[in-house]
């Protein structure tokens, strides 16, 4: 129910069963979490993967995204899948 209950370790699952990219959506911060601060938990939690865990697991911070959208922004929310999946496409390009 809230990014603020996401664990370090359930986004490193993700990237060590081979996600390709990992997005975590959530409330906007400050202020819209129903669970007072857990985006901004998130947030921090978020911050500290991509600078040490996923670097030494040789994962481009790049592939974990963290973005502020709520259930009434569809379009917001369709931007984002589409940028994503532009940014899956040139990994698998890259691999090649």
């Amino acid at each position: 129910m809230c990014t603020g209950r996401i664990s370090q370790e359930m986004v490193l699952h993700a990237f060590e069963r081979g996600a390709g990219l990992v997005l975590i959506g959530g409330c906007h911060p400050p202020g819209d979490c129903h669970y007072i601060n857990g985006n901004i938990q998130c947030e921090e939690m978020i911050a500290r993967l991509k600078k040490k865990a996923l670097p030494e697991m040789g994962v481009d911070p790049e592939r974990l995204r963290l973005e502020w959208v709520s259930s009434a922004e569809g379009t917001v929310f369709q931007r984002i899948m589409k940028e994503m999946d532009g940014q899956l496409e040139a990994l698998k390009a890259a691999r090649q």
